[in-house]
């Protein structure tokens, strides 16, 4: 058995403009695990996510995916963001192909057109692949964009808060498709690092959370998500382990809030303010 894990950091550290976003971060993703990454307003939860995808490259330290370094970004990783992505002018069929034109090169046109129209079909957009983004919904809009990040067919998927800009009904029929299509099962149980501020929506998705802490970002806490699989929205939420986690995550990011504010408070007693 192997047990090289898929994604790992090591001691990594990142800095921008002389400030230092995040510090010696260690941690270890396997196969198929789905890691939610929750932290306060500026703990650098998207400079983590950037630095797996390779956009960004780490001041220290380095991140390894399948034991080998990364060097910038690569089709083994997908990313979906909170803003879509999707080309405005390309209509949602064209911008699954598109990617795909990248990433399977060996295909011919129609059978990117085709894997477009079944993964569109899977994310609940059968009947919108002709539409461009602007015709669409905010939420139909995220369900493209994780239909082309899942025709990219990587074995690791990236997600920057791909809810946070919806309304809490579509946020949860969101969350549900997500929940769906992950345990189905095979080449579709991505290794999923999931970036939200939300504490349900990570204690719903995810099996371990990591709480970023601040000045500068380093892991505060890694909490194991023990809710039976295959899950269901109301039956996590009902369930007394789903309160006590989230019980101990609000707390892990209270204390995250507060230490921030102290550090905050004592640069301003330094410099004089």
């Amino acid at each position: 058995m192997n047990d090289t894990p898929l994604i790992e950091l090591r001691d990594l550290s990142f800095s921008h403009a002389g400030e230092q976003t995040l510090a010696h971060i260690s941690l270890s993703v396997a196969a198929s695990e789905f890691i939610a990454i929750i932290g306060p307003s500026g703990c650098g939860k998207s400079t983590l996510l950037r630095l797996v995808s390779g956009l960004l490259m780490p001041s220290s330290g380095e991140v390894l995916v399948g034991g080998k370094p990364v060097t910038g970004p690569g089709l083994d990783r997908a990313m979906v963001f909170q803003d879509y992505s999707l080309f405005p002018w390309s209509n949602c069929q064209d911008n699954i192909v598109l990617a795909l034109e990248q990433a399977r090169p060996d295909l011919s046109r129609a059978e990117r057109r085709q894997i477009a129209d079944d993964y569109l079909a899977m994310v609940g957009l059968a009947n919108c692949g002709r539409k461009l983004p602007g015709e669409l919904s905010g939420g139909m809009r995220q369900r493209a964009a994780i239909a082309r990040a899942l025709a990219m067919n990587s074995p690791i998927l990236l997600m920057d808060e791909p809810f946070g800009a919806l309304d809490a009904i579509t946020r949860a029929r969101q969350q549900d498709m997500l929940l769906e299509i992950w345990q189905a099962g095979g080449s579709l149980k991505k290794t999923v690092l999931f970036v939200t501020h939300d504490v349900d929506e990570a204690l719903i998705l995810a099996g371990r959370v990591i709480v970023l802490g601040v000045c500068p970002g380093h892991v505060a806490a890694d909490v194991p998500v023990d809710l039976p699989r295959p899950r269901s929205r109301g039956n996590s939420i009902a369930s007394s382990q789903f309160r006590e986690l989230r019980e101990r995550l609000l707390h892990e990011l209270d204390s995250a809030v507060a230490r921030q504010l102290e550090a905050a408070q004592e640069n301003q007693e330094g410099s004089g303010i």
